[in-house]
């Protein structure tokens, strides 16, 4: 049989003699109470007078409640820790609109402080109206600002009938002598706040302070690499040790609970095997849990409500779509992907909720028109007492009406930590409720955030059985006992802690009378104390910490300086049956690139410009991912124009410019200012090409800096224009349809130019750096301006990138005659050896027999994972789906 987690028989002779047992926290008297329960039960007992024994603080508020009953003290209402944080969030509020001397940037944040620093007052028996304490405070800026806060919160208090916690107990010192109790037991405390003492003596007629019994275990310290090897070695050793020896009582000790327990939890489940159907039987107990705004039926409640404001993040609107709490079955339908894609599209990370609800409505496929969000975001839309303030009592019911139009908690079953979670949310919600007694009425967003806090402020402690293995905080395993025990995260830096004093009282005086945080030597002797509880509480203690966090290099603490290091556990080998089967794999490569080949229907229905030929002569796995299985990566979010919609509204620039001017007669007519004019005007006409919507967005401040940059990238484009030899412009965005074998392309051209000779040259404009070399080898990397020459070879003069950059104009291309500068004649030289053509016309030839047989391919079905060069890959975002570079192996 294991041994259980505390030892009671040294307090069998208080508990006969009727003694108070006391203890630091919740957990250890939990603790106590369940082995004294069992050790009645065990005796044959079959009824038991409940053991005395209780959290100190929570046993000092049963005194003030009883003080209160006998008329003692002043009948107030005590605050909670967070309606204590609202009034004092108001008391900051209000001085700081008084005096008119500073801004907070954080002000829930100087709240907290301010919270802290008053209770820390009221612990060390501090009281800052007296005069020598004024003058103190007085000296330091942030401790005199904290002072006037704490005179107003007194105030505010006093005028409500109101006090915290703290301030009860002092009020309880006052008449502890009518309370007295014969005796108690403080049971593995390391410190004892002045106040608390100070109460304990004047309330007990005797008191006894156990600490821990015994030797100290063995200690055994591990370094490792990182992080994330130092909780894999943990986890792996836990295992293997509740495997071989499984009545070991095991605790292990998280230095940074909230950082390392996901994480941890994980890794246990993937050692137990729990992370599957047996996701519920994982056979450790967790002391903490994680605020339950973080639970995910609880976040996606807050998310719903969130859509109440005036505006929402589209990555959180897209979680909440695939949310199984709330009832939208069309989320993950064709609708509601095309949704999902446009909102992308739109680069916008955030939305007016306005603008959502018209968008989630309008949707459309075939028949199909609008989602089921759009129609929950109406009908918020017409619930009209959302738009009035309320109290918080009556927001609750307000807010359980937005979230039963979405179906939530949704209509699957709920496992059973899920309905805790949702039992806890109803009772935060009653919490919430009580805020009346600090809150005057909110408005929606104001009611959501003390609604959020309120959830951030709770714990979600799932309840689970008692396990051999227990995960806890440094403060929660103080007292409690062990067969084996690690304290993970003793890093220099962390053990001990560095000194943190509070801002807001003089550091003189916390030095003085040794407040918590507030010197190197205090925190040294509480980590010194701690370290040592969980010693004498061991048979043996294992230490571990990280060569580095986050690639700083970490040292050991001080603490295990005195100790030797030893080598990590490491994990037993593999069983020697896994490892036959291992040797006896068969291991085959399947290579399977070949598409079914396009139908008849499947090509009349096919859609594509030049970009089709592009993606296949790329890569064809990103031609046939895109063109026929419709995949596209998502859009990246902005908060400027992104370079796609810099480039279209170039494109609408040049075309309004050109459309004006006509000609290089017409262009070489124009003086500067009339010229400055047609710039100008094309300018004004692109940005008008845009929505209002995303002209909106990003504000008219930030389009007159638009227009300016395209007016000066359009003189510099002139510049060059001017130094060609005559033409005239023919078309300007022209439709071309072309026939290449069974494949129907069509094109539009950005311009086409018409020489003296009746000959043309196609123009492509591009924003970007462009190269001819591009167009070269059997698989041209840009395709575009080839099938624009090769639809009318016989009249196409030349092939141009007009490369409109700034301070990097240039025309880039080829052609049988030098129409610009830029574009050269010499097809052998630019040519060489990457194809077989000497001439223009060869050369034109051969790009007709190359865009052919890439059109054939893709008809075909070829979709090889097959980059063109590195380059292929950089803009395709398609790596997850055709997973270049993993390893193409299938073991069978």
């Amino acid at each position: 049989m294991p041994h259980s987690l505390y030892d009671i028989t040294p307090l069998e002779p208080l508990i006969a003699s009727g003694c108070q047992l006391l203890t630091p926290n919740y957990r250890l008297a939990r603790r106590i109470k369940s082995e004294w329960d069992a050790r009645r039960s065990a005796s044959g007992d079959r009824v038991w007078e409940p053991l005395a024994v209780q959290p100190l603080e929570s046993w000092l508020m049963g005194q003030w409640e009883r003080a209160q009953a006998q008329g003692l003290v002043a009948p107030l209402t005590p605050l909670s820790q967070g309606q204590a944080v609202e009034l004092w969030q108001q008391v900051i509020a209000e001085e700081e609109l008084l005096s008119d001397q500073y801004h907070l940037l954080r002000p829930a944040a100087a709240a907290d402080l301010a919270r802290q620093a008053y209770d820390t007052l009221l612990r060390w028996q501090v009281d800052p109206g007296e005069e020598h304490m004024g003058q103190a405070f007085s000296l330091d800026a942030d401790c005199g600002t904290y002072l006037r806060w704490h005179v107003l919160f007194e105030k505010r208090l006093a005028a409500a009938g109101q006090c915290t916690p703290l301030a009860c107990y002092r009020a309880l010192l006052t008449v502890a002598d009518k309370l007295q109790l014969p005796q108690a037991a403080l049971l593995d405390f390391d410190d004892v706040p002045p106040l608390y003492r100070s109460l304990v003596t004047a309330l007990f007629e005797q008191v006894h302070e156990i600490q821990p019994p015994g030797e100290p275990g063995e200690l055994r310290t591990y370094a490792y690499a990182d992080k994330r090897a130092e909780l894999e070695g943990i986890a792996r050793w836990a295992r293997e040790l509740n495997t071989t020896q499984p009545e070991t009582t095991i605790g292990i000790v998280l230095s940074d609970m909230a950082g390392d327990r996901v994480a941890l939890e994980y890794l246990m489940r993937r050692e137990f095997g729990c992370l599957g159907e047996n996701y519920g039987s994982l056979p450790v107990n967790f002391s903490t849990g994680i605020s339950l705004d973080r639970a995910p039926v609880v976040r996606d409640a807050l998310a719903v409500l969130a859509l109440g404001n005036q505006h929402v993040k589209v990555p959180a609107l897209v979680t909440l779509l695939h949310s199984r709490f709330l009832n939208m079955p069309d989320a993950d339908s064709a609708l509601g992907n095309r949704f999902i894609r446009r909102l992308f599209d739109a680069g916008r990370e955030e939305l007016e909720v306005a603008e959502l609800r018209y968008s989630a409505s309008q949707v459309k496929i075939g028949d199909e028109q609008g989602l089921l969000l759009g129609n929950y975001l109406v009908e918020m839309s017409g619930m009209r007492e959302l738009r009035k303030k309320a109290v918080p009592s009556a927001w609750v019911q307000r807010f359980c009406s937005v979230l039963d139009i979405w179906g939530w908690p949704g209509k699957g079953p709920l496992d059973s930590v899920e309905y805790q979670q949702v039992e806890l949310w109803y009772r935060t919600l009653e919490d919430f409720a009580s805020y009346d007694t600090v809150s005057g009425p909110l408005d929606y967003e104001s009611a959501l955030q003390l609604l959020r806090r309120c959830n951030s402020r709770q714990v979600s402690q799932p309840k689970t059985g008692d396990s051999n293995v227990q995960v806890l905080g440094p403060l929660e395993a103080a007292g409690l006992a062990f067969d084996q025990l690690w304290v993970s995260g003793m890093q220099g830096s962390s053990w001990p802690s560095p000194a943190r004093p509070n801002p807001f009282i003089p550091q003189a005086l916390q030095r003085r009378l040794q407040m918590p945080h507030a010197t190197a030597e205090r925190e040294w002797a509480f980590a010194e104390g701690l370290f040592q509880q969980y010693r004498l509480s061991v048979q043996q203690l294992h230490a571990s910490y990280t060569q580095q966090v986050d690639g700083v290099p970490e040292l050991p603490s001080a603490l295990l300086q005195a100790f030797p290091r030893v080598d990590p556990p490491r994990s037993v080998p593999p069983h020697e049956s896994w490892l036959r089967q291992w040797e006896q794999r068969k291991v085959v490569q399947l290579n399977d690139w070949q598409a079914p080949a396009m139908t008849d229907e499947e090509l009349s229905s096919a859609s594509g410009g030049s970009g089709l030929l592009e993606d296949q002569s790329q890569c064809p796995f990103r031609a046939f991912a895109r063109r026929r299985l419709g995949v596209e990566p998502l859009a990246e979010f902005s908060v400027a124009l992104s370079a796609a919609e810099r480039g279209s509204i170039l494109h609408d620039a040049l075309y309004a410019l050109w459309r004006e001017i006509d000609s290089q007669a017409n262009l070489l007519a124009l003086d500067a200012a009339a010229q400055a004019a047609a710039v100008a005007n094309a300018a004004v006409a692109a940005i008008e090409a845009v929505s209002a919507a995303r002209r909106r967005s990003l504000g008219a401040a930030y389009w007159r800096l638009e227009a300016r940059r395209l007016e000066s990238l359009l003189e510099e484009w002139l510049t060059i224009e001017r130094q060609r030899t005559e033409f005239a412009v023919l078309q300007l965005e022209e439709d071309i349809s072309l026939t290449l074998g069974r494949l129907q392309i069509r094109l539009r051209v950005d311009r086409i130019d018409q020489l003296p000779d009746g000959s043309r040259v196609i123009i492509d404009y591009k924003s970007g750096v462009s190269k001819s070399q591009d167009w070269l080898g059997g698989r041209p990397a840009k395709p575009q301006l080839l099938l624009y020459g090769i639809a009318a070879p016989e009249s196409t003069a030349a092939l141009a990138f007009a490369q409109v950059r700034t301070r990097d104009c240039r025309f880039v291309g080829l052609g049988k005659s030098a129409v610009a500068p830029g574009i050269q004649t010499d097809i052998v030289k630019v040519v060489k050896d990457s194809m077989n053509a000497a001439d223009w016309e060869s050369l034109t030839l051969r790009w007709q027999e190359n865009l052919q047989r890439l059109a054939s391919e893709f008809v075909a079905g070829a979709a090889q994972v097959d980059p063109l060069s590195s380059a292929s890959c950089t803009w395709c975002g398609l790596q997850s789906l055709c997973r270049i570079g993993q390893n193409e192996e299938v073991i069978t």
